[in-house]
């Protein structure tokens, strides 16, 4: 097959490279942009069986008008020692909800809520200490849509059009947050191509010295990942898979680092073939034959890598895997194609000012390969004392899923999230809801108030909304709404807030309010009836406005005294009157978002002190623990941003096992496959393993000692081994195919010593690159991609320096034969095997 492929890359040249052109621009052109169809959405991680997923959907279905499918959230802050109540801040925040209300605001807007809406709600939207005020816009659509993203702009450029005077506005929630996400990932990607095609360039510039050579492969490469993008873009565009916007910055690194390898093979034995002048069209054609194999087995154990992932259930690592796996098998069809098509055009050009020569395998491998194939044990014990602590400390760090602290600090929602966090609580803005259904309607109050005592009383949590406590636990103005003693102390407190200022008609309308309260109070409690402080009050509600006005402080006195009759009573529990013309008519808005389906179902929100951290988990297991006694004939769920990111940490912990054995069996099959051997790939796996472990060891350190960051993303351990097995197995294949090649000719010992010191510098230079194209990615604004940019550039140089150089040579040294287990030896061929030349000693292997 690969003599075919050369042979056709050779002869049609021309139209191979005018063909790879073509497919490119029309996938490309007719392809929707990445950044369209990409989300950053966490709920997208998670597979459609979730719980969270379920309680998403029983929210949705139970209170349509509260429930968002995402929101964004303006912060204002008046500074320090400022309050938001000062006439130029109040106003500009009136304008702003009138802005968000009007026609002009983003039509996707389905509701506002602001201080200056209802005086009831400003107090759950201001901080306690008058600095931080808040103004959310609910939205229809989801929040990593393109139309989420769009209405964070638009609101954006309002804010910037409308600056404040003397105080700050920043748009943060979970809408904004994503949106800047989003740009921050973008940016990234933006910054990555740009470093990764400098070091590329100056990697092959030093290598060849030439400067057609590298044009070579960044062509090449490029034109490939053109037509994944097309590709990816159409599969998202059919909803074959979804588009997680970091993953895009990983295929960058990914098809320019191996895609480059692949190609610095493809040339380095292109250029040893025309040295031999064996002729352009046959040289093309060798090396496609020689190295083919060598580089599809490589790619093949990434591609097995990648699409082991399918296996998981998280929704992020089952979309990431046929993306990545999709760019490795374009680059690979384009090294075994587009490459020789290119070489076999250029010819002796390709190596202009210079021409086809030998490279010498250098003095450092010849003298490392004689240590290690001559001593191995020694070398084995010294490497693995090294490196086997940096692995214990990785293997024992903990991951983060607190997504805002990946994010730069200083960017917009960022800082008004850690101002909100400061002043009101992280939990305000991520909270969490419970939501129970099915229920009697006359249980509602009492259960609903236990429940809420119990969820209070969980590690963690700060406060309760509920019906019976809409403001908060300890918000004096609504409180134990659905006890009698808090329904007269509320009506005590706004009449000594109003004082005389009802007017005429208002204090009409309280008098009939209050006869139709006190007779619904002793139909409920018949027992008040003859209460001193019941008949006192009910004689001067009956006695009309005028008595009310002169006796006012008797009436509130007497409230005070059936407030504290009741307080001592366990079932003062009664549903407050809230139709039209009542006494809490205006609470009625609040009792349609806490109850639903005629009083048989209810929500209350639960308010964490840190909503992304490891106690929210803790947090989120104890209350479905907790509501599961609490079903009954309906459903009690868990909704929010906390219970996503406790299910992808459950999730992920399996996945990843899931993961590492669908991986490594895949690659053990490879290399069974391909050196016929069960001993090889066993020690060649565990020299992987080794490598990754030490290498998070290495970067946990790193980041925790340079930046100041306690834990690693939670993605990048599970990617970081993806990567870093997959490719450092490729280092393998090349090592191993050239040692079976020369055990042949030179027996285990010298054969290992010769196959080292003939790959070292094609492996080093290939592991350069690779590591070059990754440590683009470390100045990235995303925590994620910057240490998985770091891993992968250190794990890589530490496979090709120390594993794939010293310590697997070792290991095939020491085992002898036993390395060939059961296959057996590789024995002589018939004909004498090529002259070790410098140049055969990069493309054999």
């Amino acid at each position: 097959m690969f003599r075919l492929l050369g042979k056709l890359a050779a002869r049609h040249r021309t139209a191979v490279i005018v063909g790879w052109i073509l497919a490119a621009a029309l996938l490309i052109v007719t392809a929707p942009p990445l950044d369209e169809v990409s989300s950053t959405d966490q709920r997208d991680f998670l597979p459609a069986d979730a719980p969270f997923a379920a309680a998403q959907e029983v929210f949705e279905r139970t209170f349509p008008a509260e429930f968002a499918a995402s929101s964004t959230v303006i912060l204002i802050d008046a500074g320090e020692g400022g309050d938001v109540h000062a006439p130029d801040i109040w106003a500009y925040m009136a304008k702003l909800e009138a802005y968000l209300n009007s026609d002009d605001a983003p039509e996707n807007i389905s509701g506002v809520a602001a201080p200056t809406t209802d005086a009831l709600l400003a107090d759950a939207l201001i901080s306690p200490d008058k600095r931080i005020a808040l103004v959310s816009a609910a939205m229809t659509t989801p929040t990593d849509a393109l139309q989420t993203t769009a209405a964070v702009q638009r609101i954006e450029e309002w804010l910037e059009a409308n600056p404040p005077q003397g105080f700050a506005v920043y748009q943060t929630g979970e809408a904004g947050l994503n949106a800047q996400a989003e740009e921050s990932t973008f940016t990234t990607i933006d910054r990555t191509l740009f470093i990764t095609f400098a070091l590329v360039i100056v990697a092959l510039l030093l290598i060849y010295r030439s400067p057609v050579s590298p044009l070579i492969p960044l062509f090449s490469v490029t034109v490939a990942f053109i037509t994944t993008v097309g590709l990816i873009g159409h599969m998202a565009r059919l909803d074959m898979i979804t588009v997680i916007a970091q993953v895009n910055a990983m295929i960058v690194v990914v098809m320019y680092g191996a895609g480059t390898d692949y190609n610095l093979f493809l040339i380095s034995r292109f250029r040893e073939e025309m040295a031999d002048g064996v002729g352009i069209e046959n040289a093309a054609r060798r090396t496609v034959h020689m190295v083919g194999e060598t580089i599809t087995s490589s790619a093949g154990t990434i591609f097995v890598g990648f699409m082991a992932l399918l296996f998981t259930k998280m929704g992020m690592l089952q979309s990431a895997g046929p993306m990545l796996a999709t760019g490795i098998a374009i680059s690979l069809l384009a090294g075994l194609t587009l490459t020789p098509a290119l070489l076999a055009t250029l010819g002796n050009r390709a190596f202009w000012p210079g021409k086809a020569s030998h490279r010498s395998a250098g003095r450092y491998y010849e003298a490392t390969s004689k240590l290690v194939s001559s001593r191995p044990l020694p070398a084995i014990i010294v490497i693995v004392a090294l490196m086997l602590p940096f692995s214990v400390y990785g293997l024992t760090q903990q991951v983060n899923y607190d997504f805002v602290a990946e994010l730069p600090e200083n960017i917009p929602s960022v800082k008004a999230y850690n101002l909100l966090r400061e002043h009101m609580g992280g939990g305000s803005l991520f909270p969490l809801n419970v939501i129970v259904t099915g229920r009697q309607a006359g249980d509602v109050p009492a259960e609903m108030i236990r429940l809420a005592g119990e969820l209070a009383a969980l590690p963690g949590v700060t406060d309760i909304r509920s019906l019976n406590n809409p403001l908060g636990l300890n918000n004096p103005r609504i409180g134990s709404l659905m006890r009698v003693d808090g329904q007269l102390n509320m009506i005590v407190n706004l009449a000594s807030e109003q004082g005389g200022s009802a007017g005429l008609q208002g204090a009409a309308d309280a008098v009939g309010g209050l006869q139709r309260y006190m007779a619904a109070l002793v139909e409920r409690f018949p027992e008040i009836a003859g209460d001193p402080n019941y008949t006192t009050a009910r004689s001067i509600v009956d006695g009309g406005l005028l008595v009310l006005a002169l006796r006012q402080n008797d009436l509130l006195d007497a409230a005070r005294g059936l407030a504290e009759r009741f307080a001592a009573m366990d079932d003062a529990l009664m549903m407050p009157p809230m139709g039209d013309g009542e006494l809490f008519a205006d609470l009625k808005p609040l009792a349609d978002s806490y109850l639903a389906e005629g009083g048989t179902a209810y929500r209350i929100d639960v308010i964490l002190d840190d909503p992304l951290g490891d106690e929210a988990q803790h947090t989120v297991q104890a209350m479905r623990s907790l509501i599961a006694g609490y079903r009954g004939g309906g459903e009690a769920v868990v909704s929010g941003f906390p219970a996503v990111i406790t299910d992808m940490a459950t999730i992920m912990s399996s996945d990843t096992l899931r993961a590492v054995v669908f991986i490594l069996a895949g690659i053990f099959i490879v290399l069974l496959l391909m050196l016929r051997s069960v001993v090889a790939p066993l020690y060649l796996i565990a020299t992987v393993l080794l490598s990754f472990t030490c290498t998070l060891g290495l970067t946990a350190l790193f980041f925790q000692v340079v930046f100041g960051m306690e834990r690693l993303s939670w993605m990048m351990p599970i990617f970081t081994f993806v990567m870093l097995v997959g490719l450092g197995i490729d280092y393998s294949i090349f090592l191993f195919g050239r040692i079976k090649e020369e055990v042949r000719a030179h027996g285990i010992r010298e054969g290992v010593h010769v196959a080292v010191a003939a790959t070292g510098a094609i492996i080093t230079s290939a592991a350069v690159i690779l590591a070059g194209t990754f440590a683009g990615m470390i100045t990235g604004e995303l925590a994620f991609l910057a240490q998985m940019g770091f891993a992968v550039s250190v794990g890589v140089l530490i496979d090709a320096f120390v594993v794939r150089t010293m310590l697997d040579p070792a290991l095939a040294a020491l085992f002898g034969k036993w390395t060939w287990w059961p296959g057996g030896v590789p024995q002589p061929q018939d004909k004498p095997a090529r002259a070790l030349t410098p140049a055969a000693a990069e493309t054999r292997a």
